[in-house]
């Protein structure tokens, strides 16, 4: 596997998430190998989170200091989980203070992860190190926003369906992966969906080297 299928494949494979708020499935841990702090969260897993994903009347959300302008769902489910998530990524960075800062997510969780992303700078001033979606949902209101993240990727297929049932909002960088839209597959979005681990990232690994 490449460095961002395995990435996909340990959120989409790990069982020990926290659960905090409105079913929210989180964890922070600490990477020894490559010195990382990483915040991920998990996809859809329960009814409400798919709620969640179809409450797409705008709504701000207090991050930190500042206000940004999400959905109502997702404004919702991010204030349930009371902060914990970025807090406890802070008390991790205080321990590992070398190590860089990643934010990872998938599905419904890569909408958790860009607002934390943002919480996180709110909070501190400073971008992650690196922000990485999977089956990125869009989840901005504001057209002129962009997280600030030193290498920010949020992948999307052209067969993956949920990517899409969030309109009138935008992501910061689509990054395009999988095969190319056919409408022979639309009734295998589920697949698409889960199957992240399948695809070629090599243009967006190339870029990571320099190219950003």
């Amino acid at each position: 596997m490449t460095k961002e299928q395995e990435k996909f494949s340990y959120i989409k494979n790990y069982k020990d998430y926290d659960v905090v708020g409105d079913d929210i499935d989180f964890k922070v841990f600490a990477d020894c190998g490559p010195k990382e702090v990483v915040l991920q969260f998990e996809e859809s897993d329960s009814q409400n989170d798919w709620v969640n994903n179809l409450l797409f009347i705008p709504w701000p959300v207090k991050l930190g200091n500042k206000t940004a302008w999400t959905t109502l769902g997702y404004a919702r489910a991010y204030k349930s989980a009371e902060d914990i998530p970025v807090q406890e990524l802070l008390k991790e960075i205080v321990s590992h203070p070398d190590f860089k800062v990643v934010i990872r997510g998938w599905s419904f969780g890569s909408a958790m992860a860009k607002l934390a992303a943002r919480h996180y700078f709110n909070i501190t001033q400073k971008g992650v190190d690196e922000l990485t979606t999977f089956g990125d949902v869009k989840c901005w209101l504001n057209p002129f926003f962009k997280n600030k993240a030193v290498r920010l990727r949020e992948y999307v297929t052209a067969n993956d369906f949920v990517t899409w049932c969030v309109p009138f909002y935008h992501r910061d960088k689509k990054c395009r992966v999988g095969r190319k839209f056919s409408l022979k597959e639309i009734f295998n979005t589920e697949y698409y969906h889960t199957h992240y681990e399948e695809y070629d990232y090599s243009k967006w690994e190339e870029e990571s080297n320099g190219e950003d």
